[in-house]
């Protein structure tokens, strides 16, 4: 079960206990911060002072780390914020105008996330999957995404969870979508394949006993994978970078 953030919760974890994926020195203090309540669950995503510090090295300290996000240089998905333990989750768009870079959080191999360089035509698109599908008035239904946010739609947009959305951010208009289908390409996010992108051959729906599963075929072995550890991609190839270069 996904721990989720909660009013009231502490702001300090013990670094024994933060999560694996984190790359934190384990052993050199007693505590270090922990996520805000936010758009993404605790155990799935990095604070902001965390990412900035500890991962891309940015700054040396907390406190610079805190100061810079305080100040407004730093942007989620196209949003300045200002939290320092702000969550950062599965394919977020990490803005850094003064350094002029930007970052994706994706998973890699042997990480279910980490961030990786993008080019700055790719700065405002981000890849959201549909997590919940609900009509909310006669002719408007209203989307959920992995990444919390929600938006509303024409009746023509005809999504299913598991689907993906392109979207443009932070407008949040949908520019693509990628059905969950046989032949359409997926990333694995969680689990010892982690990071791999493969081609889907058969997906087989769920019973009250049994997830979804997917058949994906990843460098010409057949991998039967829950269809909550992937996310589509595109079609032929991916539609944004998945890759970093460093």
């Amino acid at each position: 079960m996904i721990k989720m953030g909660r009013k009231g919760e502490d702001k300090q974890t013990k670094r024994s206990k933060a999560p694996s994926f984190w790359v934190i020195k384990r052993k050199e203090k007693r505590f270090t911060v922990t996520a805000s309540p936010g758009p993404h669950g605790i155990e799935e995503s990095y604070p902001l002072t965390v990412l900035i510090r500890d991962v891309l090295k940015i700054v040396n300290t907390f406190r610079e780390a805190s100061n810079i996000i305080r100040d407004g240089k730093i942007m989620v998905d196209g949003v300045v914020r200002k939290d320092p333990n702000f969550p950062v989750g599965l394919m977020d768009v990490l803005q850094i105008p003064l350094l002029e870079k930007s970052y994706r959080m994706v998973p890699i191999k042997g990480s279910v996330l980490a961030p990786i360089r993008i080019p700055d035509s790719e700065n405002n698109q981000k890849l959201c999957k549909v997590q919940r599908k609900a009509t909310v008035h006669k002719d408007k239904i209203q989307y959920g995404f992995h990444d919390g946010r929600s938006i509303l739609a024409e009746s023509e947009t005809d999504l299913s969870p598991g689907d993906v959305c392109l979207l443009e951010i932070p407008s949040q208009n949908i520019k693509r979508v990628v059905v969950l289908k046989k032949g359409v390409l997926a990333l694995v996010v969680k689990g010892k394949r982690v990071g791999k992108i493969g081609q889907i051959k058969e997906i087989r729906p769920g019973t009250i006993t049994r997830r979804k599963m997917v058949d994906l075929e990843i460098e010409g072995v057949i991998a039967e994978l829950p269809a909550d550890m992937i996310i589509a991609v595109g079609d032929d190839k991916p539609w944004i970078t998945l890759v970093g270069d460093e």
